[in-house]
């Protein structure tokens, strides 16, 4: 790959009007420890259409966190894991968007999602709609070469659903629901049928979603719109996902589906305090899990360190063919506001929307 002349590169920005268009910022300078990756494609997440229907991003952000693309530039001193883990320039990776401070008990002990210093790329510090990203070495993750760049965008998704089962609990022959048939929750779905549930049942209120619980993740789809009760699905789940946040009443919801002595898990993001029935929770015994982003796991002697990212990323290689349809739509990044008009019409049936170059 030639290194790039220019000083500045493209990206989708968030004006003082808090609306969000192209313009040419400075190249982000690549220093000791950090790698710079040349995007190919961005994933808009439901995060990305909360905080822009909410107006909610700060002015001069660079939104986007569901990254992948080509190794750019590797810094001066590379840490030794650059080596070990065989990053090249020109390779494609996919990126872990997070950014933490690697000292506090909760880094160490591979909670990097809750370290109070964390800034999450494209919510807190430049993200993926633009040209390149720096970020460390630590969160730079091979992917294969081949592998279609819209479908290796997955991968943060794809982290986000392992993550939820394991804070949820998730044990093989579970029955799970999952409640919202987005793109998080396809992949959940997904994530827990491959691991082994016994039943997977996915609440999705439209039609094109319903289409795609069936085709990629393999699992049973219900109308959302229907009552827990009435469909049948009352206290019969061991692990509840609620995938849907925003302004739903899904925690009502998870709380009638779930088993007495069943688990909650929590991967919405939600605009304002959920509708919830302390009661119901509380006749069952029920555990509530909430869920940020994604961990690490320590090595141990009979193993390396893992992490959720890097165990998206193998996946993705694996199930290719399975995951790809979920990529339903690809937006050049000259059309953002294109993209997001797209990604918040829901007649548009959209699965996953990619910002490419």
């Amino acid at each position: 790959m030639s290194a790039r002349l220019a000083a500045t590169m493209r990206a989708a920005v968030v004006g003082e009007d808090l609306r969000i268009g192209l313009r040419e910022v400075p190249l982000p300078d690549c220093g000791p420890g950090m790698i710079r990756v040349a995007v190919d494609a961005c994933g808009l997440c439901g995060s990305d259409l909360h905080f822009h229907h909410a107006k909610s991003w700060r002015a001069g952000l660079i939104p986007g966190h569901e990254i992948t693309g080509r190794i750019e530039a590797i810094g001066d001193a590379p840490p030794p894991l650059v080596e070990e883990r065989g990053l090249r320039v020109g390779q494609r990776v996919v990126v872990e968007p997070l950014e933490s401070c690697g000292r506090c008990e909760f880094c160490r002990s591979g909670r990097d999602s809750i370290c109070t210093s964390l800034a999450l790329a494209g919510v807190s510090r430049a993200g993926g709609f633009a040209e390149s990203i720096v970020l460390p070495a630590l969160r730079i993750h091979p992917v294969a070469d081949d592998l279609d760049p819209a479908v290796a965008a997955l991968a943060e998704p794809l982290a986000v659903a392992l993550h939820g089962l394991e804070r949820g609990g998730f044990g093989r022959d579970d029955r799970v629901l999952v409640l919202g048939g987005g793109a998080i929750g396809v992949l959940t779905a997904f994530a827990a049928r491959r691991a082994g549930a016994r039943e997977v049942v996915v609440r999705a209120r439209y039609p094109h979603q319903q289409a795609l619980v069936r085709d990629v993740a393999g699992a049973e789809a219900r109308d959302a719109d229907r009552e827990i009760e009435r469909d049948g699905l009352g206290s019969a789940f061991d692990l509840v996902v609620e995938t849907v946040g925003g302004r739903s009443g899904t925690l009502v919801e998870a709380a009638r589906a779930a088993r007495p002595g069943g688990r909650v898990a929590i991967l919405g993001l939600f605009e304002s305090s959920p509708p919830f029935i302390p009661l119901d929770a509380l006749v069952k015994e029920l555990t509530f899990h909430w869920s940020n982003c994604y961990c690490r796991r320590a090595p141990t002697t009979n193993a390396p360190e893992t992490s959720d990212f890097a165990e998206a990323a193998r996946i993705l290689g694996e199930d290719r063919s399975r995951l790809s349809p979920l990529v339903t739509h690809r937006v050049p990044l000259d059309a953002i506001g294109d993209a997001f008009e797209i990604a918040s019409d829901k007649r548009r049936g959209v699965g996953k929307l990619c910002v490419v170059r």
